[in-house]
């Protein structure tokens, strides 16, 4: 009787021991912003990883970071098919070093067998978590939240993008993972300092992104306060500044470590400078009718084959791609910081205009992930933060559009 009491008791134990981890788990890990980050991240990371055929021939990135560990900025017995900028009898990575970051550990391991795909995907997955994390500071309700999230994961060709892995397109994979974590950190602490760090390091992985700046620079003089003084607006301002302007400086030091100059030489090699679509230099006015032609009109071509259409590999419209950032368009400009969006999207698809090339083969057009955060936030305001059954069908769309997309792209 008395090891049958004992025996009741230590189980009693168990179970009011199991009831109260079940209870703490559901009052507070169940509805922690970062748990459910986390908990999408990983389904996220699923999906792209059963989607990608997890391997790519342009793996500059692993072997930039394999660079970095040896003490170079150039990269040793490189294959001929890699784009490069090749100056005497040494060969650059063209693009900015921010993504070799993310190899550097892995290729401490594996060295250069290192997959860079695997890479793209974990960021990606990463920065949708982020997404998630920067909704549920902002306030949006949980369906809407859920909604917005499912479109920036799949309904967009944010998912080529980080299924795909190559140099240019984990470039955009980088940015877009600085940018979420940069909204995240806006949208939460705001310290300026960190936010300007993070859009640094995405401006490292893309260019046109430092030019996102706007934005970020009025979020970060955001205040609950009714008493805003020009003092604080201005100090966080200069941190925020100090920080963006130390990563410019890195990229400028950067460049000399390369070619000897602070100019960035790369596509200015013989190489790619007499290529036809330079032809009035690297940026030229001439060049933004193919860009309206890419971001407004580029449809698929036909094919022979089962659904008698495919991807075109020159990309896709915009809106095409994705139809629900057609919503940009209903924006609610009185609010701030949708205005600082437009700005930041518009200050970035000024240098995009620009360029001599539209993205190169790609789905959709890739230069639109450079400011897909801000995007996001004008389309979310387009549709008022609220769902009904039309919008959550043209959300549907994009997903398939996008699935269509990463099955089917050459």
């Amino acid at each position: 009787m008395l090891l049958s009491a004992k025996s009741n008791k230590l189980q009693n134990k168990k179970e009011s021991a199991l009831s109260q981890a079940a209870r703490v788990f559901k009052q507070r890990v169940l509805p922690n912003k970062w748990f459910q980050a986390a908990c999408i991240a990983a389904l996220v990371f699923i999906i792209y990883f059963v989607t990608s055929e997890r391997s790519t021939a342009f793996d500059q990135y692993v072997r930039l970071a394999d660079a970095f560990l040896h003490g170079r900025l150039y990269l040793v017995d490189a294959p001929s098919w890699l784009e490069l900028a090749r100056y005497g009898d040494k060969a650059f990575v063209i693009d900015p070093p921010a993504p070799a970051l993310f190899l550097i550990p892995w290729v401490a391991i594996w060295g250069l067998n290192t997959n860079q795909v695997i890479v793209s995907i974990i960021l990606g997955a990463v920065a949708t978590g982020f997404f998630w994390v920067a909704a549920t500071q902002i306030g949006w309700s949980f369906r809407f939240r859920i909604s917005m999230t499912v479109l920036v994961a799949f309904g967009t060709n944010f998912w080529w993008a980080a299924t795909d892995g190559s140099l240019w397109t984990l470039a955009n994979v980088s940015a877009v993972f600085f940018l979420m974590a940069a909204l995240v950190e806006t949208t939460g602490k705001n310290r300026p300092l960190l936010v300007g760090l993070l859009v640094g390091l995405a401006g490292l992985s893309r260019l046109p992104v430092f030019l996102t700046f706007p934005f970020f620079a009025y979020a970060v003089t955001r205040t609950k306060s009714a008493d805003i003084r020009w003092s604080f607006i201005i100090r966080r301002l200069a941190f925020f500044g100090l920080a963006l302007g130390v990563m410019g400086a890195i990229y400028l030091v950067y460049n000399y470590g390369r070619f000897g100059t602070i100019s960035d030489m790369g596509y200015y090699a013989s190489g790619y400078s007499s290529e036809p679509w330079f032809s009035k230099g690297r940026f030229d006015i001439s060049y933004i009718p193919r860009h309206i032609n890419a971001i407004l009109f580029q449809g698929p071509v036909f094919s022979d084959e089962f659904p008698f259409f495919k991807p075109s590999s020159a990309g896709l419209g915009l809106f095409f791609t994705t139809p629900a950032l057609l919503y940009i368009f209903r924006s609610n400009l009185k609010d701030r910081l949708v205005l600082a969006a437009v700005v930041g999207t518009l200050t970035a698809a000024a240098i995009w205009v620009l360029h001599g090339t539209t993205g190169w083969s790609q789905f959709g057009y890739r230069y639109s992930l450079d400011a897909l955060p801000l995007l996001i936030i004008m389309a979310a305001s387009g549709m008022n933060y609220r769902l009904d059954r039309f919008k959550v069908a043209i959300i549907v769309l994009c997903c398939c559009i996008n699935l269509w997309g990463v099955l089917t792209y050459p």
